[in-house]
């Protein structure tokens, strides 16, 4: 432990280490959000949060230790190659992908822990096929008790934290999002204590710290960017579900001819004036109305005359209600109204209105 600190204090610009780890946190917050949509999912949808999912926890996988290595001060010119950088990220990608569908699949109980741990792989592979990528003008070598202790760390805590995911509860996606980012930060860290470079003089090798610095923004802000944009179609979809939500209990308290509330609205509302009068000791009147000769309308005008007086009925009720009044269509050319007597004299004026 107290290597890795040390490699973390004294190898590493902070202020980079310190926006890989808020970027690695934000990440895997939201990253556990989009995992709970898609388990919440099916069919076809399911695969798209898949998708979005993996891809957000990939990004921040691969920019925390892509921006932390930017941070890294080997102590020697470093250069990058850029097709193990490419497939680092694919790695992470991939990996990814297979262990939320893993962990989410449901097929035994501990199929979520298989899945982290897949993750949690994907996060060393990923690591070190960077690492690979990381030319440094030197001897490197390294510490084989990290690097094993690294990679554990990674599969142990990414399959603790989809565990927990699976399980569900209240504070179960922030646990998920503290756990995954505590596997990808030791991932890391650990991994680092576990590199020694030994200098060796190349002649020509030099690297320009400035533009490391100004790469590491870069990467940064595409980072925001991607997992901004995983973060937003959660906000638009929970957004959309909320209105389903609320245009379908619409529908179903709602008589669709006059847009008063139907019989089931009618009965909820009767037993809430019954509640709220026997609390305050008080009365209400419920106001049966029928209309004379609807059928008559019917017979001889057709039934979309009679459609149409109802509809106008429904508009000049709901325009005439006051505070606490209510009026519903209970079926057929029947209404019912409801009023609260908390003036004894109101109640007539009430009857004159609907009159």
């Amino acid at each position: 432990m107290k290597m890795v600190i040390g490699c973390i204090v004294h190898e590493h610009n902070l202020w980079l280490v310190l926006a890989a780890g808020l970027l690695c946190c934000g990440g895997s917050w939201v990253t556990a959000r989009l995992f709970f949509r898609t388990i919440e999912t099916s069919g076809l949808q399911k695969y798209g949060w898949y998708f979005l999912t993996s891809l957000t926890a990939a990004v921040a996988i691969w920019c925390t230790h892509f921006i932390a290595i930017l941070g890294f001060d080997p102590g020697v010119p470093v250069a990058f190659d850029p097709v193990l950088t490419i497939a680092s990220l694919l790695i992470a990608v991939v990996g990814s992908t297979v262990g939320f569908i893993l962990a989410g699949s449901r097929l035994a109980w501990f199929t979520p822990a298989l899945g982290g741990a897949v993750v949690g792989l994907a996060v060393a592979a990923m690591h070190y096929t960077g690492m690979m990528a990381y030319r440094v003008a030197g001897i490197v070598s390294w510490d084989t008790s990290y690097l094993v202790a690294s990679i554990v760390l990674s599969v142990v805590l990414s399959g603790a934290a989809m565990q927990v995911a699976m399980r569900g509860g209240r504070y179960a996606g922030n646990i998920m999002a503290a756990i995954l980012t505590l596997a990808i930060v030791c991932l890391h860290f650990t991994g680092m204590a576990a590199l020694h470079v030994t200098p060796m003089p190349v002649s020509g090798a030099f690297s320009n710290p400035e533009a490391l610095h100004a790469l590491a923004l870069a990467i940064i802000g595409t980072a925001l960017v991607i997992v901004g944009a995983g973060f937003a179609s959660y906000l638009i979809d929970d957004s959309v579900r909320a209105e389903s939500v609320e245009r379908l209990h619409r529908m179903a308290m709602s008589d669709a001819l006059t847009g008063l509330p139907n019989r089931v609205s009618f009965n909820d509302r009767l037993d809430f004036e019954m509640e709220l009068a026997r609390d305050r000791r008080s009365k209400f009147a419920l106001v049966g109305i029928d209309l004379n000769r609807f059928k008559e309308i019917n017979d001889l005008r057709g039934h979309n005359a009679g459609d149409e007086v109802l509809r106008v009925l429904g508009r000049r009720f709901k325009g005439l209600l006051h505070d606490g009044e209510f009026v519903a269509r209970t079926g057929g050319d029947e209404f019912a109204a409801l009023y609260r007597l908390d003036d004894r004299g109101g109640i007539s004026e009430f009857l004159a209105r609907l009159e």
